[in-house]
């Protein structure tokens, strides 16, 4: 009874396994998207980030107002983008055009 006890632990324990998947793991295919940060990026940071009350210098969350301090944060705009938690309830949603050109522009290397 016992080695049965043990064998069906094993056999369950085996049979286990972590879901590695990770939603940034679905990486949009960018390869025929060019975006830079002067040319398309830093107008939609600037309409929905870069505003008063938020990521504008006049808070204490990052600053987007220029490459660098978008650039520094660059993942974790992406991340947050893709997920859908910015920009933050009660302000209008990115486009899914704009979420993938986000996604793109960090994928390709976030050229200025």
């Amino acid at each position: 009874m016992n080695r049965l006890f043990v064998i069906f632990l094993i056999l369950a324990i085996a049979s286990c396994t972590k879901d590695t998947e990770d939603p940034m793991d679905d990486a949009k295919d960018c390869s025929s998207t060019t975006a830079t940060y002067s040319g398309d990026i830093k107008a939609i940071i600037d309409g929905n980030c870069a505003t008063a009350g938020c990521h504008n210098g006049s808070t204490s969350l990052p600053v987007f107002d220029s490459f660098d301090g978008v650039f520094a944060k660059r993942s974790a705009i992406r991340s947050r983008v893709i997920a859908k938690t910015m920009p933050p309830s009660g302000k209008p949603d990115l486009s899914q055009a704009q979420i993938d050109m986000i996604d793109c522009w960090v994928q390709n290397g976030a050229a200025e």
